[in-house]
């Protein structure tokens, strides 16, 4: 078998999604033996995830902002700005909470399941204040490569 890219280059290993023939120069391009398809393929599979994950963030949090702002009432606009920021700060402290706790809740009443997620999504507000720019950045940086 011979390399998809180098026609002339006799194949050493293959794409480990596809299965297409890979030389040795083009097996040492990436960390794993990927095909350039495969990778443009995983690249516009990946900023398809983070525009849906940066859309999802406003969606839920503008209206948590609003609903902030409806139940403190701020009365300077620092203190309204600081309402918005912690609303848009539930998605990526929502999804930062996920990937920290142990999927070991499977078995508990509805009222346990109601005080559960009451927990944390007041925990995802106050950890989105710092997982939020973070994780901004990183989309933005891979959106932007």
């Amino acid at each position: 078998m011979n390399c998809i890219n180098h026609s002339t280059d006799i194949a050493v290993s293959q794409c480990m999604y596809c299965g297409k023939g890979l030389c040795v120069e083009c097996t040492g391009k990436f960390s794993k033996p990927v095909c350039q398809d495969c990778v443009s393929v995983f690249r516009k599979k990946q900023k398809r995830a983070i525009v849906m994950d940066i859309l999802l963030t406003f969606l839920i949090g503008l209206p948590v902002s609003i609903l902030l702002s409806s139940l403190f009432h701020p009365t300077s606009p620092d203190y309204k700005y600081f309402l918005i920021y912690l609303g848009l700060g539930i998605v990526p402290g929502w999804k930062t909470l996920s990937r920290v706790t142990p999927q070991m809740f499977l078995f508990m009443s509805l009222l346990g399941w109601a005080i559960y997620f009451f927990i944390k999504g007041i925990l995802s507000l106050f950890v989105g204040l710092i997982s939020f720019p973070l994780l901004m950045i990183k989309n933005v940086m891979i959106l932007l490569k």
